[in-house]
């Protein structure tokens, strides 16, 4: 086992885990034919599927065990490699794999089979499943979702520099709407060009022409890849995919809570976001949410709703990130799902960032950022250009953007500025976000780096 500290990092590592990883794979396989041989069919798969877990978990562990890491993720590994906030423990940087099964380790498939979703009804917006989603993205369990560093097998290959399914995976107050709108302009620019499809490439929902990943949709976007799977037809079957790619068609994915889903789609599948320095988005968010009460007064409670003046929330800062945690720590949250804002959920956050199947801009270089996106990744060629098709688009945002500071009335410009010149509430926010500047950190100094890598599929 590592004992992971404030200094550790297992960046360098995570090629040497994903190799044991397939070693340790193949090396079950044999171990789990010859119990598929002498069982019954049903219960025989069963057994086949433990004693390759089994199997891979011990030569994997015996393997990682000199090099001074664990490979696994049961349930007790899990528990006993839980880290407390900047305390030691364990931490278990195991890649995903292939196959229908590789998103398994995300809170996304935990909870559609916790709560019995996979073959329900669609009832529409899952506010239960969401919730539940969001409160285990940050959970703390030592065994956090880590993509493939070097891609994996697909159905079909595509050319360099291309995928098919690409998730936008949507930081919030990071110039995520505005990004949402320039993806839709550019999948406006391929319908433009190659017409409208024969079969829309999207589910409704509030992000047409891009299908949604937002938690509380994602029941019916896993419910629906899984019924194309087994019936071999319909928009996210790998037969469907792999002809719409050919057509010169893409697929594009948003949603925060999109690290690990390109697990559950048949096509070659690639990440993007836009990151932002971890206290500039406090101090956003905090604004957007608390001094303006965006959002439906979002993440206040029902006695602040009730006493709301105008004047924003009753509390500061500090005391705004620490009553409502969940929404402070985005970078590790989000990016390092199921590490928590340890340094555990940092390395994996940073083991995301450093994938090739990962692309990534900065907020405050936008226009750089932009400019590398269209001229290394064909697929998004005409991010943010006017096609000729403005359906669906909100000139709006584009125009205007989503910003806070400019909108605020005098007072709470006020309130807000006095805020920034307390060294006590910056210091205590800068606490709280600690494992969030080490990533953003980290994506600064392999920024080049990153963009000169070839991407490939996950």
């Amino acid at each position: 086992r590592v004992v992971m500290s404030e200094r550790d990092s297992l960046i360098p590592d995570v090629d040497d885990v994903e190799r044991a990883s397939r070693r340790a794979s193949s090396s079950s396989r044999a171990a789990s034919r010859a119990v598929a041989g002498s069982s019954a069919e049903g219960v025989g798969r069963h057994v086949v599927f433990n004693m390759r877990v089994a199997s891979a978990l011990f030569f994997a562990g015996t393997t990682l065990l000199a090099m001074g890491a664990i490979v696994g993720r049961s349930a007790d590994a899990a528990r006993a490699s839980a880290l407390g906030e900047g305390a030691g423990g364990t931490c278990a940087l195991s890649p995903m794999g292939a196959g229908a099964n590789a998103a398994a380790n995300t809170c996304a498939a935990r909870y559609m089979d916790e709560l019995g979703l996979w073959d329900a009804a669609d009832a529409g917006d899952n506010v239960e499943f969401e919730t539940k989603v969001y409160e285990c993205m940050n959970e703390p369990t030592g065994a956090p979702v880590v993509v493939p560093r070097n891609g994996v097998a697909k159905p079909f290959a595509t050319r360099p520099g291309s995928a098919y399914a690409w998730i936008f995976v949507h930081i919030p107050k990071a110039a995520g709407s505005v990004f949402i709108e320039m993806l839709k302009q550019n999948k406006n620019h391929e319908t433009v060009v190659l017409h409208e499809p024969a079969h829309p490439d999207f589910l409704v929902n509030p992000w047409r022409p891009l299908n949604s990943l937002q938690a509380r949709h994602v029941p019916t976007m896993l419910r629906t890849f899984k019924q194309n799977r087994e019936s071999k037809s319909g928009t996210f079957s790998k037969e469907f995919m792999h002809a719409d790619y050919d057509e010169g068609r893409r697929m594009y994915f948003t949603g925060a809570t999109g690290i690990g889903m390109c697990g559950t789609v048949d096509a070659p599948c690639a990440y993007i976001t836009v990151l932002r320095e971890p206290m500039s988005r406090l101090w956003s968010e905090y604004t957007y949410l608390c001094l303006e009460a965006n959002e439906g007064h979002l993440s206040w409670t029902a006695e602040e709703i009730a006493a709301d003046n105008h004047q924003g929330c009753p509390l500061n800062p500090l005391e705004w990130y620490n009553q409502k945690r969940s929404t402070a720590a985005q970078l590790t949250g989000l990016l390092g799902a199921r590490g928590g804002h340890t340094p555990c959920g940092a390395e994996a956050a940073k083991a995301n960032l450093a994938s090739s199947c990962v692309r990534y801009i900065f907020q405050d270089d936008i226009e750089n950022g932009m400019k590398r996106i269209r001229e290394k990744l064909p697929d998004l060629a005409h991010l943010g250009d006017d096609g000729g098709n403005k359906q669906y688009i909100s000139g709006a945002l584009l125009e205007h953007h989503n910003g806070s500071a400019e909108k605020l009335a005098p007072a709470l410009a006020a309130r807000l500025d006095a805020y920034k010149a307390d060294p006590t509430i910056v210091e205590g926010l800068r606490a709280l976000v600690e494992h969030d500047i080490s990533v953003y950190e980290f994506a600064k100094a392999k920024y080049d780096e990153h963009w000169s890598a070839p991407l490939v599929s996950c």
